[in-house]
């Protein structure tokens, strides 16, 4: 049963059951099976806490003022109140706050407590190509691919399939991943084509492209995935940098044009939207643009104790170790994970392959799994993480900011607020802007002169 179906049959929201897997954290493997039907364990916990998920659901679809979140998670409003001026809302606008935030959630935040919710729900399920975390992009993702899934969108809604895929990201936010995600979501064949191939092809004989990509539309249900679509332009964002490239993205175009059955869907990765033109963006083209994000703090702290632990034998001398620190659950990288701010997926398991081959370095000496896992060995596998936190990928991350704001600012509130929050955590109060490679307003002066 798809998630649609099962939040009719038990009268809620597909919204509201979104939020509230989001907003609880649960785990996603937990709720779907590998072909995204909702699991039976899923359905047992649903059925078991039905009554307190209808009254979520009731609450995340008011608009709530200070008094209404108060009353609802039964908390003295002087602490709401609190709550909200420590994450930045001035106390003369209170009165005025309206949000549609979760009560359940901003408790949540505030450290409440739903052991009732959490004690019937595993741990994580930490499975080779596991969704770790990103409860709220799979969620989004899949609505916006609805029209791959449901057929009812074009006959009750008219809503067509998109012709082509954007995803945008920071370098190492894990956009291959999702690529191979979203074949999986709609059921699709995933076929990874490099740009070299690409542009071979088209250098040796155009028509390889063309037949190329005959041959896959005449086959069901194709994925097709171009990394670093922007690198087809030249570094001065010219478009169609030399007539191979103009006839292969035009290749590409013409048959999205000509593809009306949607049997073959082309995907493209790009690191900011503002480097593709509208002559690739325009409706019937490349029209559904994904954001991908790094990963929050939360996040981070599962994903370390996933790359640190997927995989193992029970007789690893790294769990030993890990285990020996108390370093084998994810609540145990909290103190590291804050220094990680902005730090990409791929930064990530950077500093867990770093952190392997320290201690498997100790090992070797030692003989013993007696190792500790200390601040000046963290520290050290932190700065060789570091060392792809750049200018220009801090750049990036604040082009991604303005981009994905101006699209999905209403669905990922939480994400952005953190993101920038780390983003500013990053920048000189003497010269907050200068140390990614801007200039201010004063040196913009100085330089006209």
């Amino acid at each position: 049963m798809r998630m649609r179906e099962f939040a009719r049959k038990y009268d809620l929201s597909l919204e509201s059951l979104q939020y509230f897997i989001h907003d609880f954290g649960i785990d996603l493997n937990f709720c779907f099976t590998d072909k995204y039907a909702i699991s039976r364990d899923f359905e047992s916990f649903v059925i078991k806490h039905l009554d307190f998920i209808r009254k979520y659901a009731e609450d995340k679809g008011q608009v709530k003022t200070v008094e209404m979140i108060a009353e609802t998670i039964q908390v003295d409003k002087q602490k709401v109140a609190d709550f909200f001026i420590q994450n930045g809302v001035n106390k003369a606008d209170l009165p005025n706050i309206k949000t549609n935030i979760s009560s359940y959630q901003i408790h949540l935040m505030m450290g409440g407590k739903y052991d009732f919710i959490f004690k019937d729900l595993p741990e994580h399920r930490f499975e080779t190509n596991a969704l770790i975390g990103y409860a709220d992009l799979f969620f989004y993702s899949l609505d916006m691919l609805d029209p791959f899934i449901n057929e009812d969108q074009i006959k009750l809604w008219g809503i067509s399939k998109p012709a082509g895929i954007i995803l945008y990201g920071p370098p190492g936010s894990g956009k291959i991943f999702w690529a191979k995600r979203i074949a999986d979501m709609i059921g699709y064949e995933f076929v990874h084509v490099y740009k070299d191939y690409l542009l071979q092809t088209t250098h040796t004989d155009g028509r390889n492209l063309n037949s190329f990509l005959k041959k896959l539309m005449e086959q069901p249900k194709k994925l097709l995935f171009i990394e670093n679509f922007e690198s087809l332009w030249d570094e001065d964002n010219k478009l169609f940098s030399t007539p191979e490239t103009m006839e292969l993205v035009n290749t590409i175009i013409r048959y999205l044009q000509n593809n009306t059955k949607r049997e073959l869907v082309i995907v493209g990765s790009v690191e900011m939207l503002s480097r593709l033109g509208d002559e690739i963006t325009a409706p019937g083209r490349f029209d559904l643009h994904i954001p991908i994000f790094l990963p929050s703090s939360e996040e981070r702290n599962l994903l370390i104790h996933y790359h640190l632990t997927n995989d193992l034998v029970q007789d690893s001398p790294l769990l030993a170790i890990l285990k020996s620190n108390n370093a084998d659950r994810p609540e145990y990288w909290a103190g590291v994970s804050t220094e990680m701010r902005l730090f990409s997926n791929t930064m990530l398991i950077d500093f867990t392959q770093a952190l392997k081959k320290r201690l498997y370095a100790q090992y070797r000496r030692k003989n013993q799994t007696d190792i500790s896992i200390n601040h000046p060995l963290l520290f050290a596998c932190l700065n060789e993480a570091r060392a792809k936190l750049t200018e220009d990928y801090l750049k990036s991350c604040h082009v991604f900011i303005h981009e994905a704001k101006q699209n999905v600012a209403m669905e990922f509130p939480q994400r952005f607020m953190e993101m920038e929050y780390e983003f500013d955590s990053y920048m000189k109060k003497e010269e907050p802007i200068r140390k990614i490679g801007f200039e201010t307003s004063a040196e913009r002066n100085r330089n006209q002169e």
